[in-house]
C-alpha cells in the first residue's frame, strides 16, 4: 500500500454554554454537550442538546433535565452500527413515551403531573450536522455565508407552543442535515434569548469575547437587558477541524497499514503461523493458520496486492473486519479483534467448517422442501441480526454461505455491507453480484433490507430448481432498464412438483418493485412455511395424466387391449 496515504483530520469542536432563570424564580431550561473521542467520535459523533421545559407544566424543569441527560446517555449506548438518524429516533420516541406516561394524578393532591419540554439536539459527525427538533428552541449556523436559522418554531402565530416532548403519545420530530466546515459556529438558544437579541448584536458579542462560555453568558445577559421575561439559555459550538471527506476515520487509520505479500506455508504473520493455503484469488488470499498465543486454528484473510491502490476495495475490506467483530450469532462468521498496532492489513476469522452452499446445491439439484425450509430459516435468523444492527449485506449469494455436515449455515462474507453509522460516497458503485442483486440497486437506487430479501429469495428459488428466476445478468448491459422489464419465470418451468403456493410466495418476494415486494424476512418465511405445510406435507405426486399424458393413454390402451383379449378367451 502506498505510504503517501494521508490521514483525514478528525472532527474537533469547542463549546461553551450558559443558562439562567432570568427574572423567574425557577430555571426550567437545560442543556448539555458531549465531546467524544476515538471510535466513539467516528460511530456516534459529538452531541449537544438544549431543552426548555414548558412553563405551564408543573414538572417542566424535571422534564427538560431528563430530556437532555437521558438522550445523550442513551444515544451513546445504541449499537455502533446504527445510523445517527435511527439511533436518535429510537431514543426520542422512547423518551417521549416515558415523559407522556408520567401524566398521572398524585394521590396526595389530585394534581396531574405534566412532564412537557421542548427538545433540540445537534449531532456532529463526519462532515455533517444532524438536527432533531421539537418545539420552539432554535439552532442556527454562523459562517462566512451569514446567519442561517436551521429550525422552525412549532408554535401558533400568537406564540402558543403546539409541539413538545411528553405532550402526546407520539411526537413528530423535525430532522434536517447541514454540511459543516472549519470555523462554522452553531448557536443553540431558547426563545428567551433569540427573541430578544438581534443577529448582529449576537455576532458582535461572539467576536468580542475571549471564550465561547463568556460569549454565551454575555448573550444571555444582553437578552435579559433587552426585556426578556423568560429563562435564558445559550450554547455555542465551534468547528475547529472538520474531516476532509465524509468517510469513517477508521478507514483512514487502517489504510496506513500494509497489505502483506503472499504467505508460504510455515511463515508467520504477527503471531499467526500459516498452516495451509485455502484460497488465492485476484481479490484476496485465505489461509488456515494457528494462533500461537491462544493455541487455536483460525482463518487469515488478506486483501490482494492487486487492490493496493483501490480505495473502495480497501475501505470495504476494512468495514468487513469492523462488522465481523460485532457479531455473536451462530450463523455469522466471527472476525476476532487483533493487535491494533500491527503494521499489516488482514482479518483473523473464526474457522468455520463446511463447504460453500453453491457446491451443496450442485450436488443436490432437487432437494426436499423441508431441507430448503430449514436452510431458509437459518439464513433469515442471521440476516435479521444484521437488520437489527442497521446493516444491509448487499451481496447475498450461495458462495457467501458455508454449510457443515450437520446442515448448519454460516454467512462468511461482509465486504459489500452498508452500515448505517458509516458515511459512504453517494455514487459508490454497487459491489454485489449482478444476478443476485436487487433491481433497485442495479438501477441506481438505494439498498435496503428488502434488497437483501430479494437476493435471499433468488437463492431459495435456485435451491429448489437449480435455476435463476430471471435471465442471467452477465454484464451491466444485460440489466433491464425498468422494473417492468424484470420477468419472473414460474418455478414450475423447471421443477414440476413444487406447489403453486410456494411459487407464489417466491414471486411476491421477487417483485422487482421494492414497494410491492414482500415487506419483511419473517413474512417471507411464514408464507413459505405455511404454504409448504398446508400443501406439500400431504402433497401427492401429480397424476400420470398430468406428468406424462402420452404414457397415460398408452397404459389405458394396453389395459383395454388386455381386457378385450381376456373377454375373447373366456
Amino acid at each position: 500500500m502506498s505510504n503517501s496515504t494521508t490521514r483525514s483530520q478528525p472532527l474537533t469542536i469547542t463549546a461553551g454554554g450558559y443558562s439562567t432563570a432570568g427574572i423567574k424564580s425557577e430555571n426550567q431550561d437545560a442543556f448539555a454537550v458531549k465531546i467524544t473521542k476515538s471510535i466513539e467520535l467516528e460511530t456516534k459523533g459529538h452531541v449537544a442538546v438544549i431543552a426548555d421545559g414548558v412553563s405551564s407544566a408543573n414538572c417542566a424543569a424535571q422534564a427538560s433535565q431528563m430530556s437532555v441527560c437521558h438522550f445523550i446517555e442513551e444515544y451513546l449506548a445504541t449499537p455502533d452500527s446504527w445510523s445517527v438518524s435511527k439511533s436518535a429516533a429510537k431514543i426520542i420516541a422512547a423518551l417521549n413515551s416515558w415523559l407522556y406516561s408520567r401524566q398521572q394524578t398524585s394521590a396526595a393532591d389530585q394534581q396531574e403531573q405534566q412532564w412537557y419540554s421542548t427538545f433540540s439536539a445537534i449531532i456532529l459527525k463526519g462532515t455533517q450536522a444532524r438536527i432533531f427538533h421539537i418545539g420552539d428552541c432554535q439552532i442556527a449556523k454562523i459562517n462566512a455565508d451569514g446567519y442561517q436559522v436551521l429550525t422552525k418554531a412549532h408554535s401558533t402565530p400568537s406564540g402558543i407552543l403546539n409541539r413538545a416532548l411528553g405532550a402526546a403519545n407520539h411526537v413528530k420530530v423535525d430532522y434536517t442535515t447541514t454540511e459543516i466546515e472549519k470555523d462554522d459556529l452553531f448557536v443553540l438558544s431558547c426563545d428567551g434569548v433569540y427573541d430578544f437579541i438581534s443577529k448582529k448584536n449576537l455576532r458582535s458579542i461572539i467576536n468580542a469575547s475571549e471564550s465561547l462560555e463568556i460569549a454565551s453568558q454575555s448573550i444571555c445577559e444582553k437578552a435579559l437587558a433587552n426585556g426578556s421575561h423568560d429563562n435564558l439559555t445559550c450554547l455555542l459550538i465551534k468547528i475547529e477541524n472538520a474531516p476532509d471527506i465524509s468517510f469513517n476515520q477508521l478507514v483512514y487509520q487502517r489504510k496506513l497499514q500494509v497489505i502483506p505479500p503472499a504467505l508460504p506455508i510455515g511463515s508467520v504473520l504477527d503471531d499467526y503461523e500459516i498452516l495451509e493455503i485455502k484460497q488465492q484469488t485476484a481479490r484476496s488470499h485465505v489461509y488456515l493458520a494457528k494462533d500461537r498465543a491462544l493455541q487455536r486454528e483460525v482463518i487469515i484473510k488478506v486483501p490482494s496486492l492487486n487492490f493496493d491502490e483501490d480505495p473502495q476495495y480497501i475501505a470495504a475490506f476494512i468495514k468487513e473486519g469492523w462488522i465481523g467483530e460485532k457479531f455473536n450469532h451462530p450463523g455469522l462468521m466471527k472476525i476476532y479483534p487483533r493487535n491494533p498496532n500491527s503494521k499489516f492489513l488482514y482479518h483473523v476469522c473464526e474457522k468455520v467448517n463446511g463447504r460453500p452452499l453453491d457446491q451443496w446445491m450442485s450436488d443436490n439439484k432437487t432437494p426436499a422442501i423441508d431441507v430448503v425450509s430449514d436452510i431458509l430459516k437459518q439464513m433469515i435468523s442471521a440476516l435479521r441480526t444484521l437488520q437489527r444492527m442497521d446493516i444491509i449485506h448487499c451481496d447475498l449469494k450461495p458462495d457467501n454461505f458455508l454449510m457443515d455436515d450437520a446442515g448448519q449455515i454460516t454467512l462468511i462474507d461482509y465486504g459489500s455491507c452498508k452500515i448505517g453509522c458509516f458515511e459512504e460516497p453517494a455514487d459508490a458503485t454497487p459491489l454485489g453480484t449482478l444476478s443476485y442483486s436487487a433491481p433497485e440497486i442495479l438501477l441506481g437506487g438505494t439498498a435496503s433490507h428488502q434488497s437483501d430479501l430479494f437476493s435471499l429469495a433468488i437463492i431459495t428459488y435456485q435451491m429448489l430448481c437449480d435455476q435463476l428466476p430471471f435471465k442471467t445478468l452477465s454484464t451491466p448491459a444485460d440489466i433491464p432498464k425498468s422494473f417492468q422489464q424484470w420477468h419472473y419465470r414460474p418455478i414450475s418451468t423447471f421443477r414440476k412438483n413444487i406447489p403453486q403456493e410456494i411459487d407464489e410466495t417466491l414471486k411476491e418476494a421477487l417483485c422487482a418493485d421494492p414497494s410491492k415486494r414482500t415487506p419483511s424476512f419473517s413474512q417471507m418465511y411464514e408464507g413459505f412455511k405455511n404454504r409448504h405445510n398446508e400443501t406439500f406435507n400431504d402433497f401427492q405426486q401429480p397424476p400420470l395424466i398430468v406428468r406424462n399424458p402420452v404414457l397415460f393413454w398408452q397404459c389405458v390402451s394396453g389395459c383395454l387391449a388386455l381386457l378385450l383379449i381376456t373377454s375373447l378367451i373366456f
